[in-house]
């Protein structure tokens, strides 16, 4: 899609590609040697890889990257991934998920995880041995749960993601910042404020110059700092945050199109309505439909 259009893809494919699982939101790979075939890899999912056993080494937009036994690695959507070399033992469990069921998940910790996994642009850290045994009890579980036939195993998978997500972001906040020198760190501080404006405030779709108010800083430097530390603008930002909030309460049926349109800040439902077309392709009620469509087909 252009860039202007800011139009976001929702479900996650792999066509002809052999998948462990997939619910259209969660892609599991529980061998990389299947997920090889896909490399030079532009995802637009987020990425998490758990190496258990050999290395990889890989260029992210140039820059050599390794992977070895026991690291979890962090990628964000959009990264360009290739040059990939494995070792002849190389073991990698993938776990992809796509936005929108990160910000499901993950509502109360999104500030953690975008500071950690958007700032770096890949984000590896070594699990200590009591991570190594919990992360193989989730993943017993999960295996477990893929293989029944239990009509709510969805809904459960989902659950056991979010637990798994949550001990992951733990690890992110303890590893967060480690080894900056202080002037980085200072400007990175204000973008993780940034975020954490921007996800706690009800109604996000507000100019940037609202926030840089907040941050006494001008439009332009924070903007800046957005670029420097996640290649994304402050509006790509408010944009995203805002499109998560409009997915999140066309979910729910308790509210109505009108009301979440004024729930969010939008003038009238006619504003409202042609933001959701130009940025997510369908109208409001048209797009509510098509949730509950692919709910129901997976």
């Amino acid at each position: 899609m252009a860039r202007k259009q800011h139009r976001q893809r929702e479900y996650i494919e792999f066509n002809d590609l052999t998948v462990d699982y997939n619910d259209g939101d969660i892609v599991i790979f529980d061998n990389v040697k299947n997920f090889q075939e896909i490399f030079p890899l532009n995802s637009t999912t987020n990425m998490i890889g758990l190496c258990t056993k050999g290395h990889l080494t890989m260029s992210v937009y140039g820059i050599d990257t390794r992977i070895k036994e026991d690291d979890i690695l962090f990628c964000p959507p959009n990264i360009k991934i290739d040059n990939c070399k494995f070792s002849k033992d190389f073991e990698c469990r993938v776990l992809c998920l796509s936005n929108r069921v990160v910000q499901g998940l993950l509502r109360d910790k999104m500030t953690i995880w975008n500071n950690a996994v958007f700032l770096n642009q890949t984000n590896i850290i070594p699990m200590s041995k009591g991570c190594k045994e919990v992360f193989a009890l989730y993943h017993a579980l999960i295996c477990n749960k893929i293989s029944s036939k239990h009509g709510s195993s969805r809904e459960i998978v989902q659950a056991i993601i979010r637990a798994l997500l949550i001990e992951l972001c733990d690890i992110l906040e303890e590893s967060d910042g480690k080894g900056e020198e202080p002037r980085m760190l200072q400007s990175r501080q204000i973008f993780n404020q940034f975020l954490k404006i921007l996800s706690n405030v009800e109604v996000k779709h507000q100019p940037a110059t609202f926030y840089a108010a907040q941050l006494n800083i001008s439009p332009k430097y924070l903007t800046m700092l957005c670029r420097q530390y996640s290649n994304k603008s402050a509006s790509d930002w408010i944009i995203q945050y805002t499109l998560d909030d409009i997915r999140y309460y066309l979910t729910d049926l308790n509210y109505s199109v009108k009301e979440i349109a004024f729930k969010l800040g939008f003038s009238n439902i006619s504003h409202f309505g042609a933001y959701v077309r130009k940025h997510l392709g369908l109208s409001p009620m048209k797009y509510r439909a098509q949730l509950y469509k692919k709910d129901k087909q997976l």
